[in-house]
């Protein structure tokens, strides 16, 4: 539907709409302040530019925003180039020229005193649709850019396979969910860390096993965090209350455990994220020492790297980890908001992320997997969604926001990714596991 609508004053309040604008104006610069060259996202960069007409109205030099982005209803930002003579604009109207459900908004980008640079904004969808926006400055004295349009499409980039779970203590439900592993079959497991269990299931969601119960007798469970599976189906799961990794068959018989309450090596105080390499050795992360521990299939102590803290290779508050087909190790660094890789044999290799809601960063990493290709997809927790980078952090694609419905999340926990690229979820705000799958470029 194509539309054109007037613009909305100083007082104006977006009603409830299929798809909500919001806005967020933040780190404005002046003319001193080096911007990157505009990417002509939208189309941003063309027709004529000027100031309506009076020489001291404002000018919209470009609009960068995104050409595509994500119909899950989660923020993507977007910078408007200005120049204005005197330094008075006070006004930045969006109208929409064309769009499904989409209102128009304005806001006032702070810049007044300021002659030219960059202020920012953002637009979510929550439905696939193509919009163009026309952008229109304005100043104190009344005086009024020329509109300039941009045009974007929001776009599916996920297709929904299954989910199952639910709140509880029954067969197929969940208290506390932790961590999520694969079989080479496919089969899905589960930690539920209140209920102290491991639950297994089928690719599509049928429960086929559950193990477990609270102790510290062999085979039971005291606070199950991480979970591995290796190349054989042997089960490794990490307790927390017994500090302790137990070893399974794939069915849940119990076969040995290893260690005790200490920071020494071979011991844990909060064993959280379990992995396993191609050469069955076993990668344990502890949240409290920073430590990753790496033990033989039988519980042997082999070495151990990082350590807590903030500096380069070190980890605060870490949950997870993952090793790709060449033996790096990539840590969900939790406290540091942050991914950090390390060799194989330790050895850092670098790190990517920082705190907030932006492309490539994070808030609460929890989880992380790898694929066959080796990409890595980390649960980003605060933000409700899960982000996937190359192996040296650049960002390939993001999906979520908080919700219930298929494709949102609500505190993604961890993930797991089978050979067929279907990403299994495990959401501890909605108690479930949520199977999604990228769609092809």
């Amino acid at each position: 539907m194509r539309r054109r609508m007037r613009g909305a004053g100083p007082g104006w309040t977006p009603w409830p709409t299929l798809c909500l604008i919001l806005l967020f104006v933040v780190a404005l610069a002046g003319p001193s302040a080096s911007w990157a060259q505009p990417s002509g996202g939208g189309g941003g960069d063309g027709g004529p530019q000027g100031g309506g007409g009076s020489p001291l109205a404002p000018e919209v030099l470009f609009v960068d925003f995104p050409r595509e982005i994500p119909a899950d209803g989660s923020r993507v930002f977007g910078r408007v180039g200005f120049r204005d003579a005197d330094g008075d604009i006070n006004w930045a109207q969006f109208d929409v020229v064309e769009a499904t459900a989409f209102e128009p908004f304005g806001f006032n980008p702070k810049v007044e005193g300021r002659t030219e640079g960059a202020f920012e904004f953002f637009v979510f969808s929550r439905i696939a649709q193509r919009v163009t926006l026309a952008v229109t400055l304005k100043d104190g004295a009344g005086n009024e850019s020329f509109p300039k349009e941009f045009t974007f499409e929001a776009v599916t980039l996920v297709e929904y396979v299954t989910s199952w779970g639910g709140m509880g203590s029954g067969n197929g439900q969940f208290r506390d969910m932790m961590s999520v592993a694969l079989d080479p079959q496919g089969n899905v497991y589960v930690t539920d860390f209140a209920n102290n269990r491991v639950q297994k299931f089928s690719p599509e969601g049928e429960l086929l096993a559950i193990w477990g119960g609270r102790g510290q007798e062999p085979g039971r469970l005291d606070g199950p965090t991480g979970i591995a599976v290796d190349l054989e189906g042997f089960v490794y799961v990490a307790e927390a209350g017994n500090r302790r990794v137990s070893k399974f068959t794939s069915d849940g018989t119990y076969v040995l455990h290893w260690g005790e309450f200490g920071s020494d090596p071979g011991q844990f105080t909060f064993p959280t994220g379990v992995a396993v390499d191609r050469r069955g050795d076993v990668y344990v992360v502890d949240q409290t020492t920073g430590y990753v521990q790496v033990f033989s299939p039988t519980g042997a102590y082999l070495r151990r790297f990082a350590g807590r803290g903030t500096g380069d290779g070190q980890l605060m508050g870490a949950m997870d980890l993952a090793i790709d087909r060449e033996g790096n190790v990539y840590v969900a660094d939790t406290g540091n908001d942050r991914i950090v890789r390390f060799g194989t044999d330790g050895a850092f290799l670098g790190q990517w992320g920082s705190s907030g809601s932006r492309d490539g960063q994070f808030n609460q990493p929890r989880g992380v997997a790898v694929d066959l290709q080796g990409n890595v997809y980390v649960a980003d927790m605060g933000n409700h969604r899960i982000q996937m980078f190359t192996p040296e952090g650049r960002l390939l694609a993001k999906w979520g926001s908080a919700g219930r419905g298929q494709g949102e999340f609500l505190e993604p926990i961890d993930l797991a990714v089978n050979n067929e690229g279907i990403i299994y979820v495990i959401e501890e705000g909605n108690h479930r596991v949520q199977a999604i799958k990228f769609k092809s470029p």
